[in-house]
């Protein structure tokens, strides 16, 4: 997956998956979105983990043990989108900071 920032209409959407968002619209939805992900990151770790204790015992079968594999792979796909969606919140709050630009008071020993 990759991010845009800008929309380039001569670009082979049909090839890559994009997403886009304006900072107004990260600032506005970022928050909604993360918080339905982790809802969704903590049902899919307690199915996880339900997969995984049965595991450890030695008692799943076949098909117990790809529900575990799938499930794995869904926990960690998750993971890391909530991860980077957390990152890329965090990067819109500090390029939309108007104080971003002015130096630190603290790193001058507080002189003007």
């Amino acid at each position: 997956m990759e991010y845009v920032t800008s929309p380039n209409l001569k670009s082979p959407m049909l090839l890559n998956k994009y997403i886009g968002f304006t900072l107004e619209e990260m600032d506005l939805a970022g928050e909604i979105i993360t918080k339905a992900l982790e809802k969704e990151l903590a049902k899919t770790k307690k199915r996880y983990e339900k997969y995984l204790s049965i595991q450890e015992i030695g008692e799943a079968t076949t098909r117990q043990q790809t529900i575990l594999y799938n499930v794995e792979q869904r926990y960690n796909e998750l993971d890391t989108l909530v991860h980077d969606l957390k990152g890329l919140i965090d990067l819109s709050k500090k390029l939309r900071d108007p104080n971003r630009l002015k130096p630190n008071m603290g790193e001058q020993g507080g002189h003007i």
